[in-house]
């Protein structure tokens, strides 16, 4: 019997349409999900949270992380994988972490490091967002306090400094903050009441490359793929990547062998964004994911203000709806498997524990279908 999942969530503790873990808990409940995972940017902080939440709501929760990696190989040869707008940048997730980074550890340091570039360029957002609107005569000035203040761990992104702008600018009453926005971006923005409409629109206009406040990323926020993947086991979990599916990039095109490329990064697991493909696209992604022997997890990401079901657009459809809850019950299987001492579904050196890929994937669903005994439905 296969049941609703969703393992690929977004909170408050990175940037999320959700103001805590538990409203995201609660509205999996009511859409009658049974497995629900925390995905957070570059943090763990908001794991214990999600934890009690789901434990309060009878949850089955899995705990999970993204980054960004480089794939240095493919951003020389200009060629794209999940970032469409940046030849080598690559998506990552920690699927199923199952032990904190020691505090002294390489991968704490490297961890670091990314937050680090990430937050430097941040400020470097808001300076020059500030200079901006100083040079229109703007009657507003943004600090990094207020940035921070609007995520638990201070685990600040580019989307919380256009929040922090939008509601500093809103706050001047409608009339001064259309005129100040259409000063701003050279347009009057096509919707002030609808906080997603107006910070993508404000994005769009002010910090994406080539836009008057870009910043360009720092290289200290980029670890190489194999850094990413080496940091990922180093917290016990299953390395995975989140397949695009639409737009088609060249990487991606062929999906057999974009999976023989990430086989040899150490990468075994896959994961989709439904909403984001056409039903022919998905059944190409999960039909190659099957004929190599590999678990598939699902999302809904909810890393925007857009308020959305939880459940997407084919999850609750066959095969998606089967396919995905074994693959949640192989990263649940593996969480198990490590709290017992045993190895997870990839070892601590990124090798399949089973070289036998069908037998492997029917040991951990079986563990996770045990794991999920201690939840109620």
């Amino acid at each position: 019997m296969a049941i609703l999942t969703n393992t690929h969530i977004h909170t408050n503790y990175s940037f999320s349409v959700f103001e805590s873990p538990a409203q995201g808990v609660a509205q999996a409940v009511a859409e009658h999900i049974s497995i629900l995972g925390i995905n957070d940017h570059y943090t763990v902080a908001g794991y214990e949270e999600f934890r009690a939440a789901c434990a309060a709501q009878h949850v089955c929760p899995l705990f999970s992380m993204e980054a960004v990696a480089l794939d240095t190989a493919a951003q020389a040869g200009g060629l794209r994988l999940n970032d469409p707008g940046n030849p080598g940048r690559c998506y990552l997730t920690a699927k199923s972490v199952t032990r904190a980074l020691a505090p002294e550890s390489h991968g704490a340091a490297a961890l670091q490091q990314m937050r680090t570039a990430l937050t430097a360029r941040n400020q470097q957002l808001v300076a020059k967002l500030n200079q901006h609107l100083a040079a229109i005569a703007a009657p507003v000035q943004l600090t990094m306090a207020q940035v921070e203040a609007l995520t638990p761990a201070g685990n600040t992104t580019e989307r919380h400094v256009i929040q922090t702008l939008a509601e500093a600018v809103l706050a001047l009453g409608a009339e001064r903050a259309q005129a100040t926005f259409t000063a701003l971006c050279g347009a009057a923005p096509p919707d002030m009441q609808t906080a997603a409409v107006l910070q993508d629109w404000l994005r769009g206009k002010l910090v994406k490359a080539g836009c008057p406040d870009y910043v360009i990323e720092l290289p200290a926020a980029f670890l190489a793929l194999p850094e990413m993947v080496a940091l990922y086991l180093a917290m016990g979990a299953i390395p995975t990547y989140p397949v695009l599916g639409n737009p088609v990039t060249e990487l991606e095109e062929d999906v057999p062998a974009l999976l023989r490329r990430l086989e040899q990064q150490r990468i075994f697991a896959l994961e989709v964004i439904p909403n984001r493909n056409t039903r022919e696209r998905l059944q190409a992604i999960v039909a190659a994911a099957g004929a190599a022997g590999l678990p598939v997890f699902t999302g809904t990401e909810h890393n925007t203000k857009t308020p959305g079901l939880l459940v997407d657009k084919f999850s609750g459809e066959e095969p998606f709806q089967t396919i995905f809850f074994e693959g949640a019950l192989v990263a649940l299987g593996h969480a198990a498997e490590v709290a017992r001492g045993n190895p997870g579904y990839v070892r601590a050196d990124g090798t399949l524990r089973f070289s036998d890929r069908a037998q492997g994937l029917e040991y951990f669903r079986q563990r996770g279908w045990e794991a999920m005994g201690n939840f109620e439905h």
